[in-house]
């Protein structure tokens, strides 16, 4: 039920499974909005220093991606 992280070849960490998934296909901006808050609330707790999440929808994946090639 969680987020199921991998690291792809071109280091970006993609989550896998979006646990808010069934709020999302109905309120999806706000939704994936809040979830970007989240994952940056937790890398900052994390002192995550250089790992920056951004939205980026995918098909099959989370709305956020967490890496430090992001422009």
């Amino acid at each position: 039920h969680g987020y199921e992280p991998q690291r792809g070849e071109d280091g970006v960490l993609r989550l896998r499974n979006c646990p808010f998934h069934q709020l999302a296909e109905h309120h999806r901006e706000v939704t994936c909005g809040m979830n970007l808050g989240l994952i940056e609330g937790m890398l900052a707790g994390l002192q995550a220093d250089g790992q920056r999440p951004v939205l980026d929808p995918r098909p099959g994946h989370c709305c956020v991606a967490i890496g430090a090639d992001h422009p």
